[in-house]
């Protein structure tokens, strides 16, 4: 039989359960019966909410083509540890009639199951029942009122117990629309997202993590999520299954293995790519143009790096020229990595080699007029100085020592 008629009909025998308690006047039972299973926690979930479930591992074929030996007792390793888990949850369900008079009891107070048509007929059942209680309690409190206590009190108090507990099934019914409608915004920020971190939720909803964490903690122990979610409270994540968890704990690792991603980031990335490239070629002729083509480049960022107001002249420079010198590069090293010598081969090779001298000849160009502002600058100084030196040449000569040299060589003459 399957989890969800295990539920369904847990859930008939429980609500039977109750409507015989009331009926037989057990009333205060059937009230804490009914208010435990509508407003109560599923303590059996409540256990698991922040333990993973076991993975689901698929035990494959008995034994594969080449496999043999190791693979058939790996299957059948895996075979007796299934029996033996097995066993275990044989032992563990069975293990003393407490036991299952808990899980009995558990069942008779297990939360319905999350529904919108459960909350409707929730609201509907618990007007009608509430309002057959109100009536059904009118005669016998007439009777109590005129004096005959003794006689009609557990009457009257039947019937409005009768009533509260269609009061409580009703607003059941509205809770859990609430809870359906609080579910429905969490599901809308998750979507299809497996695992996803506390924080982000609390960010999206607007909500404290604390609210949240309650929350997620209500709705994995009603079931909103499934059997196999949970969360991970000291990771800081919401998991729906395990197999979430080992995904996100594999790309953790595989991050933290990766170089970072700032060292393939800035100048020093470009300098490092070229570099990269010129240690995959074997041509020495080529591979001391790149040393040059690298030795520009490096003097064009640190001059960008001295007068960031030279940054917007290296645009071209850095989005069209590096990138396609790059690509020029390492498509050469592959060329040569491919180990054929063929006639399309050696031409592509020829011509990036040609190319090469006049790529170095434009980042020569590149770097030169980095620097024309600043030349034109020191022209302009000279041109300013010589104009002085030429309108002041008395007080020049005087303040240089020109006019000593000017009368000694006058006496000799």
């Amino acid at each position: 039989m399957m989890a969800g008629e295990n539920r369904k009909d847990g859930d008939w025998r429980s609500w039977s359960l109750i409507v015989i308690l009331f009926a037989v006047g057990v009333w205060p039972v059937a009230l804490f019966l009914l208010f435990r299973k509508l407003f109560g926690e599923d303590a059996k979930n409540r256990q698991n909410v922040s333990a993973p479930p076991p993975l689901e591992v698929d035990p494959g074929p008995q034994q594969t083509q080449g496999g043999g030996q190791s693979t058939a007792m790996q299957t059948a390793a895996d075979r007796s540890a299934q029996r033996t888990e097995h066993r275990a949850h044989r032992a563990t369900t069975y293990r003393a009639p407490e036991s299952r008079a808990r899980a009995a009891a558990q069942s008779v107070v297990r939360s319905p199951a999350v529904k919108k048509s459960n909350a409707r007929a929730l609201k509907i059942i618990g007007l009608i029942v509430m309002a057959v209680g109100l009536l059904s309690a009118a005669s016998p409190a007439d009777m109590v009122f005129s004096g005959y206590v003794a006689n009609w009190i557990g009457d009257l108090l039947k019937y409005l117990a009768i009533a509260v507990g269609g009061l409580g099934m009703f607003c059941g019914g509205l809770r859990m629309d609430a809870n359906m409608r609080r579910y429905a915004r969490y599901l809308a920020v998750l979507g299809e997202t497996q695992a996803v971190p506390v924080s982000e939720l609390s960010r999206k909803l607007g909500w404290p993590e604390r609210q949240v964490i309650r929350d997620l903690e209500k709705m994995i122990d009603k079931g909103y999520f499934g059997e196999r979610a949970y969360l991970d409270q000291g990771l800081g994540y919401f998991f729906r299954s395990s197999e979430a968890d080992e995904k996100l704990r594999r790309e953790q690792e595989s991050t933290q293995q990766e170089p970072p991603k700032e060292a393939e980031e800035g100048y020093s990335g470009i300098l490092r790519n070229i570099r990269r490239a010129n240690d995959a070629i074997a041509d020495p002729v080529l591979s001391a143009k790149i040393d040059r083509l690298e030795d520009i480049t490096a003097r064009i960022f640190r001059a960008v790096e001295e007068d960031p107001d030279k940054r917007s002249r290296i645009d071209k420079f850095l989005n069209y020229y590096l990138p396609t010198t790059q690509k020029l590069l390492d498509s050469y090293a592959e060329f040569e990595a491919a180990g054929v010598e063929g006639e399309n081969l050696r031409q592509a090779k020829q011509r990036i080699e040609k190319t090469m001298d006049s790529i170095v000849a434009g980042f020569e160009h590149q770097l030169d007029e980095l620097y024309k502002s600043d030349a034109m600058d020191v022209d302009s100084d000279i041109r300013v100085m010589e104009t002085m030196l030429h309108r002041d040449t008395a007080s020049v000569e005087e303040d240089f020592g020109l006019g000593g040299g000017t009368a000694v060589q006058g006496e000799e003459e």
